[in-house]
Parts: structure tokens; C-alpha cells; sequence
């Protein structure tokens, strides 16, 4: 029984260590990228099921490419910083992301959110392609990013 419990806890250990690792490393602009636009469908699909809204099937129909390129770039993020399993530490980053729209719009009754999300909605609606693109880059200066982004070396020396 000891046993079965050792292995348990050092597998634990090994996948948040694993975890904090590639977590510690910064961000390079297009995995920054590619994180915003990830977390802006997680927040959609939350929003989308939270109001029994049919936009996110729509939007991902859409813009399937452009996910699948997203977050090909963050596996390939994760992958570099020396993380052996990145597609299940963007699937926990996606599940986090998730619990934490669900947590933060529950405090609000369900129909008022809903009401509050109808230009959110109709804007999803319309994303597609280079709009999409546009979209999510805008998202980089507007929102603060779960991620600690890198720096430039040589542009930091230069301001200074």
C-alpha cells in the first residue's frame, strides 16, 4: 500500500514539476499570441454553453486553421522549454482557463450575464480569417497575459 502511494505522490511531483518548468520559461510575442486567442475560445465555448448560445460551433467551423495553428504554437512553445508532454500542459492551461471564466461569470445570474454577452457574441459571430487574426492581436495590448513574456535583449539595451 505504501508503495502504490509513493508512486502516486512522485508522479504528482513529476508532473508539476514538469509543469512549473515549462511555465517558468517567458513567452515569445507569438505564443503570447497564440495563448490569447486560446483562451478567447475557452472563454467563448464557457460563455456559449453558460447561455445556450450556438456561436461556438460556428466560430470554430470557421476558424479552424487558425486554432489548430494557435495552438500548434503553444505545444511547440511547451515542447522547446523542455516540457515532454506539452499537449496535456495546454490542456491544463485551457482547463484552468475554463474554471476560471466559469468562477468569475458565476457570481452574475445567468440571465443578466447572458444580456451583458449578446455584443460579445454577435463580435464572435463575425470573426474570420485576418479579422480573427487582427482580432487577437488586439487582444495582446488590451488584456494582461497569464505569462511572463520575454525580453529583447538587444531592444532593451537600446532604450536605455
Amino acid at each position: 500500500m505504501w508503495f502504490k502511494r509513493g508512486v502516486a505522490a512522485l508522479a504528482a511531483f513529476l508532473l508539476t514539476a514538469n509543469t512549473a518548468f515549462a511555465a517558468s520559461s517567458c513567452f515569445q510575442k507569438d505564443a503570447l499570441e497564440a495563448w490569447q486567442a486560446v483562451r478567447y475560445m475557452t472563454e467563448l465555448m464557457v460563455l456559449n454553453d453558460t447561455c445556450h448560445m450556438h456561436v461556438y460551433e460556428g466560430f470554430i467551423t470557421t476558424n479552424y486553421a487558425a486554432l489548430h495553428a494557435y495552438h500548434e504554437e503553444l505545444v511547440a512553445h511547451f515542447r522547446e522549454a523542455g516540457d515532454r508532454h506539452p499537449e496535456d500542459t495546454v490542456d491544463r492551461y485551457v482547463t484552468h482557463a475554463a474554471n476560471e471564466v466559469s468562477e468569475a461569470d458565476g457570481q452574475t445570474p445567468t440571465a443578466e450575464l447572458c444580456a451583458q454577452k449578446a455584443d460579445y457574441f454577435a463580435n464572435a459571430q463575425s470573426l474570420a480569417g485576418e479579422k480573427f487574426r487582427q482580432f487577437v492581436s488586439d487582444l495582446m495590448s488590451k488584456r494582461t497575459s497569464d505569462f511572463r513574456p520575454c525580453v529583447d535583449q538587444h531592444a532593451a539595451a537600446t532604450t536605455r
